[in-house]
């Protein structure tokens, strides 16, 4: 093996030890409370079931599905509910499926179409069952004005991710060289700012 083929080997084993671990997590966390949304519904505990999708929604992983289906999992309790007469609970759905958004978006929200969706759905819902408050025109501006607001702990958490994205990089860079030794200072100074960010994202996400 020639010494280029060597040090990208060495690159991509350390960028598997920094990248890897917490995309496992979030992978792993979604397929659990994915599952155990399944085992809910099984039992027929419907609280539980909302729950649970709305946890699989918040580990929302880029090219991952977890997301995706548990939006499916939350309208489908939706529906049902409202067709058994049982607003409240399609409400409820409602709200979980919406804060999963919001908990998840990061300089933008994803599923921007599903959620001024159910943003109208919420704002139908609360006129219907509350109709001493505002009225569904009124609920709904909002709602709006809450999903447009601007998402600063998100934002620093997309920004952390980004600053950690780019240490790991240069940590590899000047950090190791092609045989995987560490390159003193420069690997402490870049190997404390990727431990530094990727904590500063964990805790804002």
């Amino acid at each position: 093996m020639n010494l280029r083929a060597r040090r990208w080997l060495v690159r991509g084993a350390w960028a598997l030890a920094f990248a890897g671990p917490p995309l496992l997590r979030v992978a792993w966390e979604g397929r659990v409370e994915l599952r155990a949304a399944d085992e809910a519904a099984a039992a027929g505990d419907t609280d539980a079931r909302i729950v649970h999708l709305g946890r699989a929604l918040r580990w929302r992983l880029p090219l991952g599905d977890a997301d995706e289906r548990a939006i499916a999992g939350l309208l489908e309790v939706a529906d049902a509910a409202e067709a058994d007469g049982d607003p409240t609970t399609a409400l409820v759905a409602c709200r979980e499926l919406r804060s999963g958004l919001l908990g998840s978006r990061d300089w933008s929200v994803p599923h921007a179409d599903v959620l001024a969706a159910v943003d109208a759905r919420i704002a139908a819902l609360m006129a219907a069952t509350v109709p001493t408050r505002a009225d569904e025109a009124e609920q709904l501006a909002r709602l709006r004005v809450a999903s447009e607001a601007s998402p600063l702990r998100a934002s620093a958490a997309a920004l952390a991710f980004v600053v950690w994205m780019l240490a790991a990089v240069a940590f590899l860079r000047r950090g190791v060289d092609a045989k995987g030794r560490l390159q003193q200072p420069a690997a402490t100074r870049l190997g404390v700012l990727v431990l530094a960010s990727l904590l500063a994202w964990l805790w804002a996400w």
